[in-house]
């Protein structure tokens, strides 16, 4: 897990919450492809929520272990996948 890196979301992303399903849609794409979006599931979502371009990729981590009963290791895991997917997308920088 990167733990000492900070993110921030960056403006080539729109975000909604409907109905408790937080989706992201990339606005870099061209019109073709218009038909992509990303539903974060309840742990990245809270991951993505928490991305404030102040708080460390740890500190982040520790607010999630204090809400969900997931181990530390699972969630380092889920997390690196989830920066991973997010910096491809061009959600956070």
């Amino acid at each position: 897990m990167q733990a000492k890196k900070i993110f921030k979301k960056t403006d080539k992303i729109v975000t909604r919450d409907i109905e408790g399903e937080v989706i992201l849609l990339p606005l870099y794409k061209s019109s073709k492809d218009m038909n992509y979006i990303y539903t974060l599931n309840e742990t990245a979502a809270a991951f993505w929520n928490l991305v404030d371009g102040k708080k460390t990729v740890s500190a982040i981590a520790k607010e999630i272990l204090a809400i969900y009963d997931v181990s530390e290791e699972i969630l380092a895991k889920e997390i690196d996948a989830l920066v991973k997917d997010l910096k491809s997308i061009k959600a956070i920088i």
